[in-house]
């Protein structure tokens, strides 16, 4: 006997031999009454329809993953959807009153307005309605757009209130031109009138249906865009209200995820941006640190204000290690050099930990993690971790035989039991554990069976390894695979949530299939937020972002990369930053732009399995 449930309703399901039978159990209730005997060919195909059950766009269940609905009738009338996102700086959409209904508006603007849902799906059936309320006939433009990665990267439907038709236009990236696939006839749609839409994606095909769901209107085979993306409603010139959307997620890989708002930061400057740290005071703003740059927010990271030259304490190290010590003081690691002015990238350094005891306004000297100033020693941002005890690391790389043309890498471990003033460092690094030569950019965090792991995000390896430490990281032993955390030589970022009433650990990292290199070099087009209660266990969470772009025009290397993450937990949110890479660049990474994300603790729920596909 296998029983299901759905809503209210239990479902018991008896097979014998050659048929069987559902009875249904109501909740409360005493009365059993059959329902009706079916052969087992029909079995299969009833299951699905009673596990296929819809997410509604007021909860999220991770059954009803694949399948997404929103009437928009549970939102407050003038409120925002929690999970539609629009600019950050906007204030173009809102849920609206209509006849007694609630639908999702947005006003008409001059330029092409977008309200997104956060899931990434290649293939999608959608169906919605739409609703134009008023708009300046010369100008007025409507759509829907799925595998939308940016503004510049989208498939999109298109009505051209001018024209009187729809057309299908995609475009893949800045480097791109937009290019449109297919014009309808003529369609004159009645003002003040309520009109259906249906999109199916799947592959490089398109069809369109509008009002008449047996005909498309418009087909394509032609599409070319075939990232996985976000789906959109979009305006310009025209306020319109959008209802009844039904999300079918065909390639059911992806998820409409709740509470998360995401943007670049100064997308208008054109500024080369890769990784950042964030902190937050004890009055809940919140210090993003970039390079020589500071941000600031005070409305818990809707936007940040900057960037102003940095004030905390820098020396053109390429990024920052810090961390709020369960004392409350702050402790930032800076690295010092033994010349003045510029330097080279590889020059001879030492990390000295500064400490604050007043949120940042001043700074006073610790120790250093050694006397010496050695080459070829860096680290990535936030790589330094307290333990219950208080012991702090901090982790750096460094780069081994440097003398030969390819350069390995290595984890060095260091200490502190004093808030930084002294350190020790490892009695052994990560090259005593490991054949593999790259092994590094590493960070340490506790178990709850009283050990200790070091993670490693960059290796040969396809996905991140970790080694063990049982006398409290005065040594470390082992080279273990964590086969679920696949990833592409790419950095990550490891944190424990200090407002989580037990041990609560997040990772965000480049969730990608090493072996897809034989498609281009170092696939990083997929970020992962992952959540662990022991340290050692993992469920996935979310695709942060995910974006599979075309290769640079001469060479195997990807557009779109994203790289260097950053995590922080407040007591509401987590922040996640990274570089993502827009157009061609003259650097191998592109075109890097800095991009938060600011997801809501409290709605976050874990994938039943695994997403499969890198």
């Amino acid at each position: 006997m296998a029983a299901i449930k759905t809503g209210g309703i239990f479902l018991h399901l008896f097979i014998s031999k050659g048929s069987a039978c559902f009875r249904e159990y109501v909740q409360n209730g005493f009365n059993v009454f059959r329902i009706g005997t079916v052969q087992k060919a029909a079995i299969a195909a009833l299951l699905m329809v009673l596990l296929y059950v819809p997410v509604t766009g007021q909860s999220i269940k991770a059954a009803g993953r694949f399948y997404f609905t929103d009437d928009f009738e549970k939102t407050t009338r003038g409120g925002r959807s929690q999970f539609w996102i629009e600019d950050h700086t906007g204030d173009d959409w809102n849920i609206v009153a209509l006849a007694k209904n609630h639908v999702y508006g947005v006003r008409a603007t001059a330029e092409r307005s977008y309200s997104w849902l956060h899931v990434f799906e290649r293939d999608v059936d959608l169906t919605a309605r739409f609703y134009i309320k008023e708009a300046e006939p010369e100008e007025a433009l409507l759509g829907f757009s799925v595998r939308f990665n940016s503004k510049e990267a989208l498939t999109g439907i298109w009505y051209d209130l001018s024209e009187k038709h729809w057309y299908i236009s995609e475009r893949r990236g800045l480097d791109f031109t937009e290019r449109v696939l297919v014009t309808s006839p003529v369609v004159a749609l009645k003002p003040g009138a309520w009109q259906k839409v249906r999109i199916i994606a799947r592959g490089n095909r398109l069809e369109f249906y509008c009002n008449d769901m047996k005909k498309p209107l418009m087909v394509t085979d032609a599409l070319t865009h075939d990232s996985p993306g976000r789906v959109a409603f979009c305006a310009r010139q025209a306020q319109v209200y959008f209802d009844d959307l039904v999300l079918k997620l065909l390639s059911r890989q992806g998820r409409v995820n709740k509470g998360v708002l995401e943007y670049n930061l100064n997308p208008e400057d054109g500024k080369f941006r890769e990784g950042a740290s964030v902190i937050e005071k004890k009055n809940g703003e919140l210090v993003l640190l970039h390079r020589s740059e500071e941000y600031h927010s005070t409305d818990s990271g809707a936007t940040f204000k900057g960037p102003f030259p940095i004030t905390w304490p820098y020396n053109n190290d390429a990024h920052h290690s810090m961390l709020r010590l369960r004392s409350g003081r702050i402790i930032k690691m800076v690295a010092e050099y033994n010349t003045t002015g510029k330097h080279a990238f590889d020059a001879p350094l030492r990390y000295r930990a500064k400490i604050s005891e007043d949120d940042g306004k001043t700074w006073s000297d610790a120790g250093v993690t050694w006397n010496d100033f050695v080459p070829d020693a860096l680290t990535m941002n936030d790589k330094i971790t307290q333990m219950p005890d208080g012991r702090i690391f901090f982790v750096i790389t460094r780069r081994t035989h440097v003398d030969q043309p390819a350069r390995g890498h290595k984890s060095v471990i260091y200490y502190s039991d004093d808030e930084g003033k002294t350190w020790k460092e490892s009695a052994n690094d990560t090259k005593s554990i490991t054949k593999l030569d790259h092994y590094c950019e590493s960070k340490v965090i506790y178990t709850t069976d009283g050990k200790l792991r070091l993670y490693t995000p960059w290796s040969e390896a396809p996905g991140i390894h970790y080694a063990e430490s049982s006398d409290n990281g005065v040594s470390w032993k082992g080279d273990h695979p964590s086969d679920s955390l696949k990833n592409s030589r790419s950095s990550f970022a490891l944190i424990e949530d200090p407002y989580a009433p037990k041990p609560t650990f997040y990772m965000v990292w480049v969730y990608d299939d090493l072996y897809a290199s034989l498609i281009n070099y170092l696939p990083r087009d997929r970020l992962a937020l992952a959540r662990s209660y022991d340290g050692k266990t993992w469920e996935y969470l979310m695709d942060v972002e995910r974006w599979v772009s075309p290769n640079v025009k001469a060479g195997r290397r990807a557009i779109v990369q994203i790289l260097d993450p950053s995590l922080t937990a407040t007591k509401d949110y987590l922040f996640i930053t990274i570089g993502r890479s827009e157009k061609e660049g003259k650097q191998g990474h592109n075109e890097q732009r800095l991009r938060l994300y600011r997801v809501k603790k409290a709605d976050l729920e874990p994938y039943r399995d695994w997403p499969s596909v890198y």
